[in-house]
């Protein structure tokens, strides 16, 4: 985040290496701020979880192999593949050096080859292919029911043979342009609706495991055709041949803060921009590759070198890797997932984009002195070492923009404007449509859709619902927002009005960028295609007054223990028809029952649920700072041992065998004990014995440099150090008395800025003047100075 400095020579350039920190590996060894429970609601939960360790690549070595059909486009579509490979390729590399993981960036290798398989007129494979020895191999079928491009896969006879390093056959894959045939294997990893999904080989041996990348979308108009274009869509199933899984995102269940512009995100964000790899993606990946390579220098490699991820128990099913969002940064010129290098995927032959960022300045660096006392030959001064960012920020609280009509498909798909406003509690956006969707019809398959900093909210009408009123689903996290967050009016306009605290929970602040799409969705975050934008290109850009402070919304805390005991429901029955099997809709209609509890004091809260007949219920309560479960006999209690904001309990009918008739009672008991007086009661609070501001449910960073106080050697000393400490590549503020250096303490400024305060003995000082100057120190230079005479 360095840029020009007047007077100080040539200008520095930016990386995503001037905001990253640190990786934290290791069960338990957290960033500062964060927490292992993805309760999508849970205040304390800001950061992002990545499941890791999803399949056995063991060879840091990767040839990739990459597959199509003969079709008119082939060229096109092996070279839109190679580059969503090369992508990972150079991304990895260039962040790694930028996250200080040389030994990642040196020790991976991958080589790519494509393949065109051609076929005689009858559609048969004219020879059969053998790949020796491959790490993962990338397959493009085109599925039957196609869009006309290239050959029914089916018609494919030949075969595809994969032999190990030591000339002995491993797989034998009839029809591997077939997507059922994949679909149909014992072990198929489908990734969800969509057309594609990996398959992992063991051949054992030399030739170890073998991943398949099998992707069903040949797009034949890159970006329109699929949910996902092929481009994202093979670089999403290889990130999992690379064995790392999804960033939190709706598609594998509740989540918390969502990077929805990952490339391992179940999600379209940001729209128009093809997605790059991200600090939390190499975090995964190195975890893997610890295994294979000397990760601590020593010369060789032994278990000493795997790197364990940071909550190793996760779901109870897989490893999780957590990052604070300051951390996550793109393989980009900017670390800005709005600046990843770009394919060519057009129709020009042997076009391809490069994946190797050139750094740019984005802020540049100011150091700013309070007032400098002298007392006694002792100097004292207060200041800030800051990044600010270059360009200029938006000042106005409201911004419109004008569509052509008539390039949205159909008039309730078409866009004609849209403008937007601030306030201190909502983003407020209203978007004119050709004609807006009929409300009352059930299961629209249009969306109206707001984009606030590349995150969408979808409007639409949920499946079976007769009643005309739209809901909104946050894309990113799968979670439904208030009734009446959206309106779809008889004027032809559809009007938003989004929570700013639950965008701040959801790491996005002001200024804001904003988008109106419409588009084609088939239940929920099933998105198929987008039919028009406002603006096409980049949104509006919005100031926004000053929030309240976000503790405020917390309920306040009591000053003597009392229980309360209220009654959310005292009876409502349900059908066998109504079971879902815990897979959530089966029938048309959704059948859970949703309730809110409100909170007026910090409390500890039991929900109690309770049934008659043979039935099986499962019930969740979420909002609150975790949760504990206990059953009995037709009976089902969830526990919330901190809850300060409102929780939102919902009750799923599993398996009702008969009429079955439920109540829903809640008990609170309010928590008023704070022992180290943080503002975090005991119940909570995981590091009562520890002084200083409290963060991550009480557990204090004393110095603000990314890590807990437990985790921290050197807890009153910043530094971005594996251990805390200071070491000589830490940055530094100096203090000058008369050009003689009397104090000096390291800071951290990657995350925006730092305070700091330098006192020293100066020795005898005459009288007259003195001229005392701070010097920010950064990679050996002076980034910036300023001085003050006193005297």
């Amino acid at each position: 985040m360095t840029t020009a400095l007047v007077g100080l020579g040539a200008p520095a350039t930016s990386a995503p290496a001037d905001d990253f920190t640190r990786s934290y590996f290791g069960d338990g060894t957290l960033p500062a701020g964060c927490i292992v429970d993805r309760d999508p609601i849970n205040p304390d939960n800001e950061c992002y979880h990545m499941k890791v360790g999803l399949n056995a690549l063991d060879d840091p070595q990767i040839d990739v192999a990459i597959l199509a059909p003969v079709s008119p486009v082939v060229e096109r579509d092996l070279r839109v593949a190679e580059q969503a490979v090369q992508m990972w390729g150079e991304g990895v590399d260039y962040l790694a050096d930028e996250m200080g993981l040389d030994w990642l960036a040196d020790g991976v290798d991958m080589n790519i080859t494509t393949h065109e398989l051609a076929v005689d007129p009858a559609g048969l494979l004219t020879e059969p292919l053998d790949l020796v020895d491959p790490e993962i191999v990338v397959v493009m079928s085109n599925p039957a029911g196609g869009i006309g491009i290239g050959i029914d896969p089916v018609s494919f006879a030949g075969e595809l043979g994969i032999i190990d390093g030591e000339g002995a056959p491993c797989l034998v894959e009839d029809d591997p342009l077939d997507f059922r045939a994949w679909q149909k294997k014992k072990g198929f990893d489908q990734h969800g609706q969509e057309k594609g999904g990996t398959y992992v080989a063991d051949c054992g041996g030399v030739g170890g495991n073998v991943c398949f990348a099998v992707n069903g979308a040949v797009d034949p108009v890159p970006g329109a055709s699929d949910f996902f274009p092929l481009y994202e869509l093979v670089a999403h199933e290889f990130g999992h041949c690379l064995t790392v899984g999804h960033v939190g995102d709706g598609a594998d269940g509740p989540w918390g803060p969502t990077a929805t512009n990952d490339i391992m995100a179940y999600s379209t964000d940001p729209p128009g921009i093809a997605k790059c790899v991200s600090t939390l993606d190499v975090e995964g990946f190195a975890l893997r590759m610890s295994k294979y390579l000397d990760v601590n220098g020593d010369g060789k490699v032994t278990a000493k070198d795997e790197l364990v991820p940071n909550d190793l128990a996760g779901d109870g099913i897989s490893s999780f890797q957590v990052q604070h969002p300051r951390d996550h940064h793109y393989a980009s010129s900017t670390g800005s997932a709005a600046d990843c290098p770009q394919p060519d995927q057009g129709v020009v032959p042997l076009s391809y984009g490069s994946f190797t960022p050139t750094p740019e300045a984005t802020s540049r660096p100011v150091l700013r002195a309070g007032k400098v006392s002298l007392a006694g030959g002792k100097v004292t001064v207060k200041g800030k070492a800051a990044n600010k960012p270059l360009g200029k920020a938006p000042k106005k609280r409201s911004a419109s923009a004008e569509d052509a009509t008539g390039d949205g498909g159909t008039p309730i798909t078409d866009l004609t404007s849209m403008s937007v406003r601030t306030d201190k509690k909502f983003v407020r956006a209203t978007m004119s449509v050709g004609q807006v969707s009929p409300a009352a019809l059930p299961t629209s398959v249009t969306a109206y859709s707001l984009l606030i900093d590349g995150r969408r909210f979808d409007s639409f009408i949920a499946t079976g619902d007769t009643s005309g009123t739209p809901v909104v689903m946050d894309n990113g996290t799968g979670y439904y927002l208030p009734e009446g967050t959206a309106t779809w009016n008889d004027d032809n306009t559809v009007d938003f009005k989004i929570r700013r605290d639950y965008l701040a929970d959801q790491q996005i602040t002001a200024p804001y960028t904003v988008n109106a799409i419409t588009g084609y969705h088939l239940r929920s975050n099933d998105w198929v295609a987008t039919a028009d934008s406002v603006p096409d290109a980049l949104g509006l850009q919005v100031a926004a007054p000053r929030m309240a402070k976000r503790d405020q919304r917390d309920a306040k805390v009591a000053k003597k223990v009392t229980t309360r005991t209220s009654t959310l429901t005292d009876g409502v029955t349900k059908l066998p028809v109504e079971s879902t099997l815990g897979v959530g809709l089966v029938s048309t209609v959704d059948t859970k029952e949703y309730f809110t509890l409100p909170v007026k004091e910090q409390a500890t809260v039991e929900v109690t649920l309770e049934w008659t007949g043979t039935a099986f219920y499962g019930m969740s309560v979420d909002g609150g700072s975790s949760q504990s479960v206990r059953e009995g006999d037709n009976s089902l209690t969830v526990t919330v041992p901190w809850a300060r904001r409102p929780l939102s309990i919902v009750v799923d009918p599993q398996e009702v065998l008969e009429p079955s008739t439920f109540t829903l009672t809640a008990k609170a008991t309010s928590v008023v004990k704070d022992t180290d007086k943080d503002g975090v009661p005991d119940v909570a609070d995981a590091c009562r014995t520890a002084k200083g501001p409290s963060t991550g449910a009480g557990c204090p960073d004393s110095d603000g440099d990314g890590l807990f106080d437990r985790d921290d050697r050197c807890p009153t000393k910043a530094s971005v150090s594996a251990n805390g400490c200071p070491t000589k590549a830490d940055e530094r503020v100096e203090m000058y008395v008369d050009g003689r250096k009397v104090a000096s303490r390291t800071v951290v400024t990657k995350h925006g800025s730092a305070g700091f305060t330098l006192a020293a003995r100066a020795g005898s000082l005459g009288r007259g003047q003195h001229v005392v100057e701070i010097r920010w120190i950064r990679d050996g230079k002076v980034v910036s100075r300023t001085k003050r005479t006193v005297g």
